[in-house]
């Protein structure tokens, strides 16, 4: 605004101007209201803001009004009494406004105090005490205040002062999407400040325009725009809409005009009844064949002016196309994943589900890579919230909704890492089968209406299928375990039946001979060999019996461990002696390398030296006669380890795991001299995850096989090994009396290291 005029053409423009702002700022705040209500009109906050409109319309009314009643002063002066009689309640309407809004708790004896103000500086101001007159200035007039003015300035200035004060606190909490409507509404309440301010200027004698009314029609737009930008009620959609129509109507209308045109052109001298219906009959069979071309046209306007629409609209198609395969339960996830991102240009997704227990929910799917178990229940209050809603939860509800505010520590601070700006419930035949959560927006500060209804929408579509994919994920498990045992029932069948062959056959033989040799001549030694072959075969079959019978307890109950403290060298030594006459028989060296600054264990020592029992002996039948086997035990980070180094022939890359099958003995079986039940690496995994401990294998072909055994000593109250030391010493003696030297076929040094 150009402060001081040059000439008197600037002037009655200026003039004109000044004059006609407060009508403009009248008819603004009637279209604020009207947008306000449309968008939400049974929502109280609206009401709330449509009245402090209202209240900034009537203002700029009664404003125009006193400009316009020049040079009357009389008339001036009678309606400048309503004008200052309706400034307090503007500031009063917007501060109440805010005290819904913020939901700050404050005595609401303040909004009491302040109505009370604006009724008294409002019967003032009718009865004239608040002004005695009107004063000329060089723009029109101005209003003789009198010392009971203050009272209006009273209740006109501290509630927008307070209001911005409640909205610089709730900015603290807020979450993005409410942190721009509270700075918008701050924004605009600074402007009204400022113009209102304005105001006073000319009074202390410069020549400049009083800015107020633009302060005012700058408040009213700026905080109609925070409030309804997220409502669904959205101007640039009317628009949109508005132009849509019309193109759409234009072509259509245009195409049959043309149709009568060309009729009436062709057939000119036509009756009044063939004319009318000839052009009904153009109409109609125009009609039939415009149906396609309208159809384009109204794809082609879609696209120009719904696009954000039209794009949701595709991809909720093509949602519902890729979720009818629920084969595949991770590509139903990612697919709602994928989609929700690419339509929100989301900065990432993910989906939380419950989890296979049903307790709690775990994250399923992350683009972040984020996996892993929430402290989220499915039957606790942020559960049931969502279970409750129809509607997105928000970052800001997670700290002002009274509901969430008494969930657990746990579950508000699980949603609290997830750093989701909106939370989508997924839900499926009544029941809550999950949620959606979503990041900030990579373009746009927050999610629009329309993007609000796509994503309820993705979700509602998904549930279902999640649902049906999980169920189906479950059914493919079952089915699979149920081909695994049967599977494991026919090579137990050949197992069990191979395995009892040999010896019963030699069993069988035996007796046979045995009863020629005894009615014979036969030696001494001849007998001796028959009855030792009798003894192994009898020694296998009870082998196979007593490992048979240990892996069914094992599968149909759950073993108690007696654990006692125990350091692994002796588990070891223990476990290796009992070998130690296959070994030497084979004339194998075994080879220690044991690290004795290990603490003890609390472990059940029989088990895991049944354990180790089991990988030594595995280690003696595949490694070649004369061959090294080696043990070591030492630390790796907070566990203590066991690797058992053979030298047999290694074991396929695709057998790694399943050497651990029950039953299972490789492919080469059947070939192989080694003989075994195929139960004791099970067993002995079995045993390893009791103590919450590990047994995996690496090999490499024709080197041989490295068993590695892992005991965390975290899980295992690690105790104190002088005190240990202290209690075995009563023992040391016999413990180390069952310990045999281990010794090269060449040596009597022992190895042991």
């Amino acid at each position: 605004w150009q402060l001081r005029l040059r000439s008197p053409d600037d002037t009655v423009l200026m003039n004109e101007i000044y004059i006609l702002l407060p009508m403009v700022q009248f008819v603004i705040s009637i279209l604020l209201v009207s947008v306000v209500l449309l968008s939400a009109p049974r929502d109280r906050l609206n009401r709330l803001f449509a009245a402090f409109l209202v209240a900034l319309g009537t203002w700029g009314f009664t404003i125009f009004l006193m400009r316009d009643a020049f040079p009357d002063d009389v008339r001036a002066y009678a309606v400048e009494k309503f004008v200052l009689a309706a400034i307090p309640f503007t500031s009063i309407f917007f501060y109440h406004f805010t005290y819904a809004f913020t939901g700050l708790k404050r005595n609401r004896s303040v909004l009491i105090s302040f109505y009370g103000l604006g009724i008294a500086a409002a019967v003032l101001s009718l009865l004239g005490l608040t002004a005695s007159g009107m004063d000329t200035k060089f723009y029109g007039f101005a209003p003789a205040i009198t010392p009971f003015f203050g009272l209006v300035l009273l209740a006109a200035y501290p509630p927008v002062a307070l209001a911005i004060y409640d909205i610089r606190k709730a900015l603290r909490d807020a979450g993005s999407r409410r942190r721009t409507q509270l700075q918008l509404l701050r924004i605009g309440a600074i402007i009204s400040l400022l113009g209102a301010t304005s105001d006073f200027i000319p009074s202390l004698g410069l020549e400049i325009y009083p800015m107020g009314v633009l302060g005012n029609i700058g408040f009213g737009v700026i905080t109609t725009w925070a409030l309804t930008r997220y409502r669904l009620m959205e101007l640039r959609m009317v628009a949109r809409k508005g132009l849509a129509y019309t193109a759409i109507s234009t072509i259509t209308l245009g195409i049959y005009g043309i149709a009568v045109g060309i009729l009436w052109f062709v057939l000119p001298n036509l009756s009044t009844a063939a004319a009318l219906l000839a052009a009904i009959s153009t109409i109609f069979i125009t009609g039939l064949f415009i149906q396609p071309l309208l159809q384009k046209v109204q794809t082609t306007v879609d696209r120009l002016f719904f696009r954000e629409r039209f794009d949701m609209l595709n991809a909720l198609a093509q949602l519902n196309s890729d979720l009818r395969d629920i084969t595949d339960f991770n590509a139903v996830v990612s697919r709602l994943g994928e989609n929700v991102r690419k339509i929100l240009r989301t900065d990432w997704v993910g989906v939380a589900l419950p989890d296979s227990m049903e307790q709690t929910f775990e994250v399923y799917y992350d683009t972040r890579g984020r996996t892993g178990r929430l402290t989220i229940e499915l039957e606790g209050l942020f559960a049931r919230r969502l279970w409750t809603t129809n509607s997105p939860l928000f970052r800001a509800d997670m700290a002002t909704d009274p509901y969430l505010q008494a969930a657990s520590e746990l579950e508000r601070s699980a949603i609290r890492e997830l750093k989701a700006e909106m939370i989508v419930p997924l839900k499926a035949g009544g029941e809550l089968t999950g949620f959606l959560y979503v990041g900030p927006k990579l373009v746009g500060a927050d999610y629009s209406a329309a993007e609000l209804d796509f994503v309820s929408a993705a979700a509602d579509q998904s549930a279902m299928a999640i649902n049906n994919a999980r169920a189906y994920a479950i059914e493919a498990q079952r089915r699979e375990e149920l081909e695994r045992l049967d599977n494991l029932k026919s090579i137990l069948l050949q197992t069990v039946s191979h395995e009892l062959k040999s010896p019963i056959t030699a069993i069988k033989l035996s007796t046979e001979l045995l009863d020629h040799v005894l009615t014979g001549n036969a030696s001494e030694e001849q007998r001796d060999r028959l009855i030792k072959t009798l003894q192994n075969g009898i020694q296998r079959l009870e082998r196979l019996t007593s490992e048979s019978l240990d892996y069914a307890a094992m599968q149909s109950a759950h073993l108690e461990l007696n654990r006692e403290p125990v350091r692994l060298r002796s588990v070891v030594e223990q476990a290796v002696a009992l070998l130690q006459p296959s070994i030497t028989a084979r004339e194998q060296i075994v080879e220690l390398d044991i690290d004795d600054s290990l603490h003890p264990l609390m472990i059940d020592e029989p088990r895991i030296e049944r354990v180790i029992a089991n990988l030594v002996s595995n280690a003696h039948k595949y490694s070649p006669k004369g061959g090294l086997i080696r043990i070591e035990v030492l630390r790796e980070g907070e566990d203590q380890v066991i690797r058992v180094i053979d030298q047999g022939p290694g074991i396929n890359g695709d057998e790694v795991e399943a050497v651990f099958s029950p039953y299972y003995r490789g492919k080469l079986a059947d070939t192989s001299p080694v003989q075994g039940s195929g139960l004791g690496l099970s067993i002995a995994r079995y045993l390893t995850e009791l103590h919450d401990g590990t047994l995996t294998v690496s090999t490499e072909a024709t080197n041989g096989s490295i068993f590695v055994l892992k005991l965390p000593s975290s899980s295992f109250e690690l105790i104190d090994s002088e005190d240990y030391d202290e209690r075995a010493s009563v023992t040391s003696a016999d413990s180390q009396s069952l310990w045999p030297k281990i010794v090269s076929p060449t040596s009597d040094a022992a190895l042991t290291r």
